[in-house]
């Protein structure tokens, strides 16, 4: 195995040890709650046998460690339990709701990545124009810009003034595409502000500060043309500090789809979050913490695995630069 190899394996053991140390964490909400965990859920004034019977269902009236084993087995299993408040398998309500926030945070995230890499090129190969000064001043007022601002002010111009978007719900692209599109690329956009905004701001920085290394100037002199110079030469080094950027802006991304949700009425992940969380449904909870970690830890192993391919120095030291 050559070092490259255990490198992404290392990084893939890592990721099962983070996955292993969350579930710990989501399988101990219930129990972090101050008083009795199924009075908060059934309610105060809930009856004594009731109580005890929903204790019993789960398996609160075991040992700690027996109420782990027991809990994230079924979870393995695909067995998430109920939905106390709800009476709905939960299991069955992420099923529905994930793919509507799967559908928003993935291009969401690819969106903000592709333009925040171009705007940070143009600006820093403009550097001092117009251009420059104009963009750099919107991207660093989209970072500052609450989320929620930003949708009611587009639901504003687009939705209620202009009339040619729709503010409200979600339509599955494989039914309607376009459909799809004119619903969701006002929530969209609104989640991919921030990260294209930072993600351009690190590009700008980094691309000024290469294309005045001597390799560059070494380039130049050999006569190589300058789209050349600027993409397979700088832009390679650029992007190794830029992917640490982009695994940050993923928990970035997963926060923006809460308020998004909120905000354009769509029933996804992030919305079933706020609505547990109100109505003390913490079997919910738990499991969507626990699947919510997953994917960011999954999103964070693949960044991971990039520096590979970005980076010359990790294929040859197995991750050590």
């Amino acid at each position: 195995m050559n070092s490259y190899m255990k490198y992404i394996a290392k990084r893939i053991l890592y990721a099962f040890f983070t996955i292993f140390a969350i579930s710990v964490f989501a399988f101990l909400i219930v129990h972090f709650l101050p008083g009795d965990p199924v009075r908060t859920m059934l309610g105060y004034e809930a009856d004594q046998a009731a109580v005890d019977t929903l204790r019993k269902q789960l398996n609160l009236d075991k040992p700690l460690p027996v109420q782990y084993v027991l809990w994230i087995t079924n979870m393995l299993k695909g067995d998430f339990g109920m939905s106390v408040m709800l009476g709905t398998d939960i299991a069955g309500l992420i099923k529905d709701r994930l793919p509507v926030t799967l559908w928003l945070t993935v291009p969401a995230m690819v969106f903000s990545i592709i333009l925040g890499i171009v705007i940070g090129i143009i600006c820093a190969t403009k550097r001092g124009s117009f251009i420059d000064q104009s963009l750099t001043v919107l991207m660093t007022t989209m970072n500052g810009i609450p989320i929620f601002w930003i949708g009611i002010i587009l639901i504003y111009l687009f939705g209620v003034k202009l009339r040619v978007l729709p503010f409200v719900g979600f339509v599955n692209p494989l039914e309607d595409f376009k459909g799809y599109l004119s619903h969701a690329f006002m929530p969209m956009l609104i989640m991919s502000f921030r990260p294209m905004s930072s993600i351009a701001r690190q590009v700008r920085t980094n691309m000024l500060d290469v294309i005045n290394q001597d390799y560059i100037r070494t380039s130049k002199a050999y006569g190589l043309s300058p789209t050349k110079i600027k993409y397979k030469y700088a832009l390679k080094n650029v992007l190794i500090p830029v992917i640490t950027l982009i695994a940050l802006q993923v928990r970035s991304i997963v926060g923006g789809s809460l308020l998004a949700e909120q905000v354009f009425s769509i029933a996804g992940i992030s919305r079933l979050i706020t609505t547990s969380v109100m109505n003390n449904d913490f079997l919910v909870i738990q499991s969507l913490v626990l699947v919510i970690s997953i994917f960011v830890v999954f999103a964070n192993l693949l960044l991971d695995i990039t520096y590979g391919f970005v980076d010359p120095r990790i294929r040859i030291n197995g991750g050590k630069k």
